[in-house]
């Protein structure tokens, strides 16, 4: 999105984030249903569950230079979910193409940190996050999404 576009082609974008927001509240899950548990200090207590254990935990983040916002720098990291050490590290610096928008963060992000878990789906997949952690707001979004 160009920064020193129209008001009206921003206003037009915003409409058309709200309705993607609004299509993706129906896609909400709300229970636990995972293909993985949560590996346990015991392993009688794990007996019953044929589910394989949780290994890999995930984080993704992106943070911006104080002289120019434009600029960040995205990162994904991933621990040992038993020993929380880090197995992987991915990073890039990249320039924003689109502004910051209150209520619309996913739609500045997601795409730079979605390019960051396909790369790491080619080159370190073996570490690939079973779990990933992202911040936002969540429920406590306008939108409820």
């Amino acid at each position: 999105m160009d920064r020193e576009g129209d008001g009206s082609d921003l206003e037009l974008q915003k409409q058309q984030w709200a309705r993607t927001q609004d299509a993706l509240k129906g896609r909400l899950v709300l229970e636990d249903d995972f293909e993985w548990s949560l590996p346990s200090a015991s392993s009688n207590s794990d007996q019953g569950d044929a589910r394989s254990k949780l290994k890999y935990i995930g984080g993704v983040d992106i943070s911006f230079l104080k002289e120019d916002p434009s600029t960040a720098c995205a990162a994904v990291v991933v621990l040992d979910a038993n020993t929380l050490e880090i197995v992987h590290e991915e990073f890039d610096v990249v320039r924003m193409q689109v502004p910051y928008i209150p209520g619309f963060l996913a739609f500045r992000e997601a795409p730079i940190l979605l390019g960051l878990l396909e790369k790491m789906k080619i080159n370190a997949h073996h570490f690939y996050p079973q779990l990933l952690m992202v911040d936002g707001n969540g429920l406590l979004h306008p939108r409820l999404v």
